[in-house]
C-alpha cells in the first residue's frame, strides 16, 4: 500500500488544514483498541484486544457510541474480531487474525520495520485460539503490493519462535543491534496486582537474525518475596518503563523503572551499568501507570533526559492519582529527579504521553481518580495538555480543547504521518459491556485466587462502556495558514553521514527530525523516540534546502524505520518514512 504522504512530497506546500486544533470523531475500531501500531510505509494502524466469544458491539453510531446490534466476528464463528487494520484514507476496517490471545501484549520492531508483538493471555481450544503467554507475533511493513490482492496479517511463531518464559504485561523495547528486548511481567492473566509466586522478574531477547537467544535473565529491580506483595514500591512492577539511553560503546543501556527502583541496565552485558534514585513518593509503573518518554534528543550531544508524570499513589486500600511531573538526566554525575511543572488541570493517571514533531509532548486520555486496572479509575481526562520542555518554568503545560469520549482503561495513542494523533479504545470491564457500570462484589474484587486489597475506584453510578469510536486530535501546528512539504529527502540515511533534505518553505528556523511512533498500550509507549538532527545551510543552497547528519550511532537511535519531519519556525511538514542503517 503505496504511502499517501508520498503522493504529496512533491507539492509546494500543504495547504491550512480543514480541522481546526481539537477532536474529531472519524470511525470505528472493530475491536477495543487497547494496543496500537502505525506499521511502516502504510496508511493504517493496526488496533489489539484481548480474544472473547461475541459479547456484542462494535460500535455504529459515531456521535452517540452507540453499538451494533450485532458483534462483529470472524466469518463462520462467533468469535469477536480481536484484531483490526484501519485505514487513515477511507476510515475502514479489515479483520486481522491472530492466532494466539494478545490480550495485554506488547511490542516493538526489528530493523526492517516488522513489528515483533508477543505475550499475551490464556487459549481457548474450542475456538481455535492458541496460549498467548508465550507467543510471538510478527506484522510486516508495507508496502502490501505483490499485484494479487496481498493483505498484511499477523504471523504466529515463524520458524517455531516462542518466548522462553511466560508472560503478561511485559514491556518491549529495541536494543542497538536489532534485537528486541523482553523485560518482566506476570505468568497469570485477569488481574490487576503481581504477586511474588506469578511475577517474571526476567528478560530475555528477540534475535532480529532469527538466531536461538541466550536464556532469559533475572533483573534484580523486578524482584520481591511473599511478604512484600502489598509493597507497591516493589510490587507494582508491571509493563515495566524502558528507554534506550545513547551511549559511545553502542551499548544495550536502558533506563529501566519498576515500581519506585531505577536503574540503568546493560541488556547484553547482563549488568548494572547504574543505580538511579528512585522515582519521588511513589510507584509509577503498573497499576500506578505514570505517563514517561523520553524527551527529544538534540545534536549534537544527544544527552538524554527522562520526562515522568502522574501516575497513582501507592495508598492501600485508595491509590490516589497524582499531578506532579520530574525529570532526570540518567547521565548526570550525581541524577537527581527534578521537579518539573505539575499537571495544570488536576491528577492524572494512565495517560498516554505522545512526543510530537515540533518537539513538545502531548498528554491525553486516562483518568483523574484512581488508578490503571479493571473499574479502578473515574473521572476522565477530557482535555489533553502538551507540554513544552523548552518552556519558561511556570509555563510548560498548555490545556487544549476537550473531547466528549472518556478514554478510560485499554485506551490508546499514536503519532500518524499526518503529524496528527490517532486516539481509541477504553474498556474498563476489559469484557465486552453495553453498560458499563461497576460488577457485582464491587468494590472489591478477586486477584490472583483471593481478594485484592485494593478497592476498585470507579463510582457506583458510573457508566464506561467499552468504546468503539476512533478519533483523530490535531494539535495546533495543524492550523498553521501553510504547512512545509518535503520535497527532496532520501529513502535510507546511514549513521554519521550527511544527507539532504528540502522543503517547501524555508524559515529562520528549519529542524529535521526523526520519529519513532513505536508500539502503545496501558499508558506506555514502548520504542517511541525522537531525534532532533545536526543540520546546516551550505553555500549555494536555495531556500528550504539543508544538509542534515544521520545520528552518529545505533545507541542514539536503533535501526529500524522511521517518519522524517522537516519543521520550519515550529510547524512539521507531513512524515516520510525513511530507513535508518549502517
Amino acid at each position: 500500500m503505496q504511502s499517501r504522504l508520498l503522493r504529496v512530497a512533491a507539492l509546494s506546500a500543504i495547504a491550512r488544514h480543514a480541522a481546526a486544533a481539537g477532536f474529531r470523531t472519524v470511525g470505528s475500531s472493530g475491536c477495543t483498541a487497547q494496543m496500537l501500531f502505525i506499521p511502516p510505509y502504510t496508511d493504517t494502524a493496526v488496533f489489539l484486544d484481548n480474544y472473547h466469544p461475541n459479547f456484542g458491539g462494535p460500535g455504529i453510531n459515531l456521535t452517540t457510541g452507540a453499538h451494533s446490534p450485532d458483534a462483529y466476528v470472524y466469518d463462520g464463528t462467533d468469535m469477536a474480531v480481536f484484531a483490526t487494520e484501519y485505514d487513515l484514507n477511507t476510515n475502514t476496517l479489515r479483520k486481522l487474525h491472530p492466532k494466539s490471545n494478545t490480550f495485554c501484549s506488547a511490542g516493538a520492531f526489528f530493523p526492517d520495520g516488522t513489528m515483533v508483538n508477543f505475550a499475551g493471555a490464556e487459549p481457548d481450544a474450542k475456538a481455535g485460539v492458541g496460549d498467548g503467554f508465550d507467543a510471538i507475533r510478527t506484522y510486516a511493513p508495507g508496502p502490501c503490493v505483490d499485484g494479487k490482492g496481498c493483505a498484511m496479517d499477523f504471523v504466529e511463531g515463524k520458524g517455531g519462535a516462542h518466548l522462553q518464559s511466560r508472560r503478561w504485561y511485559p514491556t518491549a523495547e529495541t536494543l542497538p543491534n536489532g534485537d528486541v528486548l523482553v523485560v518482566g511481567g506476570s505468568d497469570k492473566g485477569l488481574l490487576v496486582l503481581n504477586e511474588a509466586n506469578i511475577n517474571v522478574p526476567t528478560y530475555e531477547l528477540i534475535k532480529a537474525d532469527g538466531s536461538a537467544a541466550p536464556p532469559p535473565v533475572t533483573l534484580p529491580i523486578l524482584e520481591f518475596t511473599d511478604t512484600e506483595n502489598n509493597m507497591p514500591n516493589k510490587s507494582y512492577n508491571l509493563y515495566p518503563i524502558l528507554h534506550q539511553l545513547p551511549n559511545p560503546r553502542a551499548a544495550s543501556e536502558v533506563f529501566t523503572l519498576a515500581g519506585t527502583r531505577a536503574a540503568i541496565w546493560d541488556y547484553h552485558a547482563n549488568k548494572l551499568v547504574k543505580t538511579l534514585p528512585d522515582a519521588p513518593l511513589e510507584p509509577r509503573t503498573f497499576p500506578s501507570s505514570a505517563t514517561s518518554v523520553l524527551l527529544p534528543l538534540e545534536a549534537p550531544t544527544f544527552d538524554p533526559t527522562v520526562l515522568l508524570c502522574g501516575g497513582s499513589s501507592g495508598d492501600i486500600p485508595d491509590p490516589q492519582a497524582l499531578d506532579d511531573c520530574y525529570t532526570l538526566a540518567p547521565h548526570a554525575a550525581d541524577p537527581v529527579w527534578t521537579p518539573t511543572d505539575s499537571l495544570p488541570n488536576g491528577p492524572q493517571t494512565m495517560s498516554d504521553g505522545i512526543l510530537l514533531p515540533d518537539g513538545t509532548v502531548l498528554f491525553i486520555n486516562g483518568a483523574h481518580r484512581g488508578s490503571a486496572g479493571g473499574f479502578m479509575a473515574d473521572d476522565p481526562v477530557l482535555a489533553p495538555v502538551i507540554y513544552d520542555p523548552k518552556a519558561a518554568a511556570g509555563s510548560r503545560f498548555t490545556t487544549m480543547p476537550k473531547t466528549t469520549i472518556p478514554r478510560m482503561y485499554h485506551s490508546v495513542a499514536s503519532l500518524l504521518p499526518s503529524g496528527e494523533v490517532i486516539v481509541a479504545g477504553s474498556n474498563p470491564a476489559v469484557f465486552y459491556t453495553n453498560d458499563g457500570g461497576v460488577p457485582w462484589g464491587w468494590p472489591k474484587f478477586g486477584n490472583n485466587g483471593h481478594q485484592g486489597f485494593l478497592n476498585q475506584q470507579q463510582r457506583k453510578g458510573s457508566k464506561f462502556p467499552t468504546e468503539y469510536r476512533v478519533e483523530v486530535f490535531s494539535p495546533p501546528y495543524m492550523d498553521a495558514e501553510v504547512r512545509p512539504a518535503i520535497e527532496v529527502a532520501p529513502e535510507e540515511i546511514v549513521y554519521g553521514r550527511g544527507f539532504n533534505v528540502k522543503s517547501s518553505v524555508g524559515g529562520e528556523k528549519l529542524e529535521v527530525v526523526l520519529v519513532s511512533p513505536g508500539f502503545h498500550t496501558h499508558a506506555v509507549a514502548m520504542g517511541q523516540r525522537m531525534i532532533k538532527l545536526a543540520v546546516v545551510k551550505e553555500e549555494g543552497m536555495r531556500v528550504g534546502e539543508r544538509t542534515a547528519t544521520a545520528p552518529p550511532g545505533p545507541s542514539t537511535a536503533q535501526p529500524g524505520v522511521y517518519l522524517l519531519f522537516v519543521v520550519v519556525n515550529g510547524i512539521p511538514s507531513e512524515g516520510k518514512w525513511v530507513k535508518l542503517s549502517y
